[in-house]
């Protein structure tokens, strides 16, 4: 009998399966057909050929419901889901970045710190247990340098990161995604605002509100 039990995965490699993405499109591109059906699906959105329990072309006003929102809703709920995901990846890159810096800083300062009491005690040239002549001033540059270069790569980053506003930037998007997923279930349940005869242009208008909010916003 084939086991079914999935194998646990060693703790080291989540960092590395679960980190942040190094490149990321930060512009939504259209998905396919079969691709976009997956995604309404991800969202819990309404998919009429995975609907298991009616034929939903049997209510035409939920299909012509289901119409209006791929025309006006969709697409900016699609685009600001991707951009809050880019800066959300954005985001914790830095905070990787920041993490790994610091770390890498602080092991070569200790390097260079032992490496230049060697130096003051005047050991240059002296051997590692490994039988190896090293010469500790040369090491100490070495390492010098590797911290300098180290925290500027780290300093520059923590620049990008406070003029970009990635936090920010990922809070007001997934709150403009989520405002329009509820718009979503309202209009789909005609409930106030979208319960008149005028409600395909209440739609657009919300969106189109919420398209001005995000300009305004940058």
């Amino acid at each position: 009998m084939v086991s079914t039990t999935k194998q646990r995965e060693p703790l080291w490699w989540f960092p590395i399966r679960g980190g942040p993405k190094i490149r990321m499109d930060k512009e939504w591109s259209p998905l396919s057909s079969d691709e976009l059906k997956i995604e309404l699906l991800y969202q819990g959105f309404i998919v009429p050929e995975h609907w298991a329990e009616d034929d939903l072309n049997e209510f035409p006003k939920l299909m012509q419901d289901l119409r209006d929102l791929d025309e006006y809703l969709l697409p900016a709920f699609f685009e600001y889901n991707h951009k809050a995901r880019y800066y959300q990846n954005r985001y914790y890159l830095f905070q990787w970045i920041f993490l790994f810096g610091a770390f890498f800083t602080t092991i070569l300062a200790v390097l260079t710190t032992y490496f230049t009491a060697l130096s003051a005690q005047s050991m240059n040239g002296m051997f590692t247990p490994l039988g190896t002549e090293i010469n500790a001033d040369l090491v100490v540059s070495i390492f010098g340098y590797a911290t300098l270069i180290v925290s500027a790569i780290t300093s520059y980053y923590t620049l990008l990161s406070n003029r970009g506003e990635p936090r920010q930037r990922w809070a007001t998007y997934r709150r403009l995604t989520e405002e329009l997923r509820m718009m979503y279930y309202k209009y789909v349940s005609r409930l106030e605002p979208f319960h008149t005869e005028a409600r395909v242009d209440m739609l657009r208008r919300r969106v189109l509100d919420i398209r001005r909010r995000e300009t305004k916003n940058g």
